[in-house]
């Protein structure tokens, strides 16, 4: 079956069908995703345009002959119009890909880099957007396909020629158009929600220019192009996932792929944490949380280094995952050594400073704020007790 046509125009929608005598033989599913994403990405959100605007368009650029179109004549005009305008909102909409594409380099495991480096923020505003859109999104589908990329096109010396996602389609291409399908189906969807938000966003633009718009009609509209914005970023972020997990099943066999192990990391320190402090009403606190194995027993955010993972990194992630509190690193307070089942652990503390509230990724073990000299009375060992002593006198000098 072949879907050539489906316009709109005052109203009525025809549909223009060729069935394929061998139609059984010759339905491909991937010349028909494509022919899916130029209807819903092009002609679809082209002929809503065309179909909003004509009355007040048309007799502007028609003049008394707009009033006498009918029949084939009319369909010409609405499918040219169409056709143009949805190639002119796609244009524009793919202004919002670098929107995207920044967003995108702004997730999780970005924010905890950064506030590990320079410990720099992002504006609340931003971090909600970004976690409604990428959740706890950390990148490690989006590393694991560079690394194959790199891998694959290394010898060519080429890597930088395409992106992950560019070049993961086109191995899904060639490897496994069954999968290919699920991405373009999630790509089509993506595409007509941008050309979408750029349709309402002219319709709001152009609102004051037309008269005979309803006041509620453009409210609605209003209301409509956050949840297509959101919609977009959505089905694109799942497009480009589906893409590298796909990529990464087909090549990544066992053994796993060796990682490359991070220099600053000593293999003796397996875990990292911090000493999170504040000031209110002229008083420092400091953040303890329940310990895992026992609610009554306070201790300090601390967890174990991933791979690759610098040890700054780990203890300011560790913090925001055990407390949702974000905060900067001071300076380093050096190792501690604790027993666990047996086995000794050492853990790499800085002290740190809250600069922002986030959502825990552990919501079921409490935190607690608390001035120093009472942390220091609930926390169970000397070695903790004399950590945050140092931290005080250290941040109170600071």
């Amino acid at each position: 079956m072949r879907v050539y046509l489906v316009g709109l125009y005052r109203g009525r929608c025809s549909v223009f069908v060729n069935f394929d005598q061998d139609y059984g033989m010759n339905f491909e599913p991937q010349k028909f995703f494509i022919g899916l994403m130029d209807f819903f990405s092009i002609l679809l959100p082209g002929a809503i345009l065309s179909f909003i605007l004509m009355d007040d368009v048309g007799p502007i650029l028609l003049g008394q002959r707009y009033a006498r179109l009918t029949g084939s004549e009319a369909w010409t005009v609405f499918l040219f119009a169409s056709y143009l305008l949805g190639h002119i909102t796609f244009l524009l909409g793919s202004w919002l890909d670098l929107i995207y594409d920044w967003l995108r380099t702004r997730t999780l495991n970005r924010q905890i880099e950064q506030v590990a480096r320079n410990g720099r923020l992002l504006f609340w505003p931003l971090r909600v957007c970004i976690a409604i859109i990428f959740k706890r999104e950390r990148d490690k589908a989006v590393d694991a396909a560079n690394m194959l990329k790199k891998r694959s096109l290394g010898d060519l010396k080429t890597e930088d020629a395409v992106n992950a996602f560019q070049w993961s389609k086109a191995y899904l291409n060639l490897n496994s158009p069954q999968s290919m399908t699920i991405v373009q189906r999630f790509e089509a969807d993506s595409k007509f929600f941008r050309c979408f938000t750029i349709v309402l966003l002219i319709l709001i633009v152009s609102w004051p220019w037309h008269s005979n718009w309803s006041t509620e009609g453009v409210i609605f509209a209003v209301l409509l192009l956050p949840l297509a914005v959101w919609r977009y970023m959505e089905q694109r972020h799942k497009s480009t996932n589906q893409a590298y997990w796909s990529v990464m099943t087909l090549i990544a066999p066992p053994p796993a792929l060796p990682v490359k192990e991070s220099v600053s990391t000593p293999q003796s320190v397996t875990h990292a944490g911090g000493v999170v402090m504040r000031t209110r009403r002229g008083r420092s606190q400091v953040l303890l949380v329940e310990s895992k194995d026992d609610p009554n027993q306070l201790v300090l955010p601390k967890g174990k280094v991933e791979t690759g993972e610098k040890l700054r990194e780990t203890a300011v992630r560790e913090v925001h995952e055990e407390t949702g509190v974000w905060a900067s690193i001071v300076h380093d307070m050096g190792e501690l050594a604790f027993m666990v089942d047996g086995k000794e652990v050492k853990t790499r503390f800085f002290a740190m400073k809250a600069i922002g509230r986030g959502i825990a990724k552990d919501r079921g073990r409490k935190k607690y704020w608390l001035e120093v000299s009472e942390a220091i009375g609930k926390v169970p060992f000397p070695e903790t007790r004399e950590l945050l002593k140092n931290a005080a006198a250290s941040m109170k000098s600071t």
